[in-house]
């Protein structure tokens, strides 16, 4: 669904730098709620704008972009939503070796129905809205080392009560030195700190005396993680790009409730494109909910993912994609939950085709399968999706 909505990047060249357009798609859903038995087929329209500005400004660059969508369901009109994506990154330089960039980014979506964690499915409306700020400053960018710092501003929050727990904030900040003893090679050393915050954690029920009915009673929990990254990217050819991390992690929480965790983290990602036409890259990682390519915020889960994408130019006007991917979360303990240990593999598959008809208009028509192995059969489901988006862009 989000793949469907969102549309397309698009594309302009130095001579015009400032872009607008216009973006309509229709898609068809076969289980809405992502429920482990009955399902809830609908078909979404979602009309949308696009824009977005790259500027040169004297040794600064400044990169604006963002996309409004108004998705609208056929039958189940109580979740119909405005979704919007803006991004945003001022590279700036001074004289010297002394760089970096700030940026931003916010996002609006409807958020996941069944997201599992120790939370039943809700059947309602609840809009997910993230963002981060980041701030990153390099001296020595074109020498043999360079040293780099950084602070990272992380805010998720859901308007349904009962993903309460996924709320949260936190800061990082980072210290690293990179070397480049040869031309395909760079190695790192960083040091990071995280601290943040899940407002409202539920840690128990108690009964309200007005109404006698159970009611879930939330505390505060303050994290703190600390990582020891080593880093690594090595072009290995002209055409493969191999980039590891490993990392030593410890993280620790204010409520007793929760488990810390102490362990090795880390992720390897490799981009190859064999020819002009070809292009493979692999993702794998495992890490805790706070850090991973999940973004759950889970703060007693470690997960283990990888992912596999390829795209092919058939001509050049039209290209295919393909995408398939796997995600094993583990949970060890979940204060305040219904369940104990518990275990899930979500999968996702995704075939895609891109047709530019001329320089401002294009068509992408996509089929994506999502599906979900759990321990706790309410939380397993499988879902389908099809359907097409076009672009036009005027600059």
């Amino acid at each position: 669904m989000a793949a469907l909505s969102a549309p397309a990047r698009a594309q302009t060249d130095d001579t015009k730098p400032f872009y607008a357009g216009v973006t309509l798609g229709a898609s068809r859903v076969s289980n809405v709620y992502r429920q482990s038995s009955a399902t809830n087929d609908d078909t979404v329209v979602t009309g949308g704008l696009v824009a977005g500005t790259d500027q040169r400004l004297g040794r600064q660059r400044l990169t604006l972009d963002g996309s409004l969508q108004d998705n609208r369901y056929s039958s189940n009109k109580d979740l119909n939503n405005r979704a919007y994506n803006v991004r945003g990154a001022l590279n700036w330089q001074t004289v010297g070796n002394l760089s970096g960039v700030l940026s931003a980014k916010s996002s609006r979506s409807l958020a996941d129905f069944n997201i599992g964690n120790g939370i039943d499915p809700i059947f309602k409306k609840n809009i997910e809205r993230n963002d981060e700020y980041q701030a990153i400053a390099r001296l020595g960018v074109l020498t043999r080392y360079t040293l780099e710092g950084g602070w990272t501003h992380k805010r998720r929050n859901f308007s349904a009560e009962e993903y309460a727990r996924f709320i949260y904030n936190q800061d990082t900040g980072s210290l690293g030195i990179y070397a480049t003893p040869g031309a395909s090679l760079r190695l790192g050393v960083v040091g990071r700190q995280t601290k943040g915050k899940n407002p409202r954690y539920p840690v128990g029920l108690a009964i309200d005396p007005g109404t006698l009915k159970p009611v879930v009673v939330s505390a505060p929990n303050d994290y703190d993680r600390r990582d020891i990254d080593l880093t690594a990217r090595w072009a290995t050819g002209g055409s493969s790009t191999l980039n590891t991390r490993i990392s030593r992690s410890r993280s620790e929480n204010s409520l007793d409730g929760l488990r810390d965790f102490s362990g090795t983290t880390g992720s390897v990602g490799w981009d190859w494109q064999p020819t002009g036409k070809v292009q493979f890259n692999l993702q794998y990682s495992r890490d805790t909910g706070q850090e991973s390519v999940v973004q759950a915020a889970d703060l007693d889960r470690v997960y283990t993912s990888w992912q596999l994408g390829g795209s092919y130019a058939l001509t050049s006007k039209v290209n295919i994609s393909a995408k398939t991917s796997s995600r094993v979360g583990r949970r060890t303990s979940s204060s305040g939950a219904t369940v104990a240990d518990a275990m899930d593999d979500t999968k996702l598959y995704n075939i895609g085709l891109r047709w530019t008809v001329s320089r401002g208009l294009s068509v992408v028509c996509q089929y994506d399968r999502a599906s979900r192995d759990s321990s706790i059969a309410l939380y397993a489901y499988s879902a389908n999706s099809y359907g097409c988006t076009g672009q036009a862009i005027f600059d």
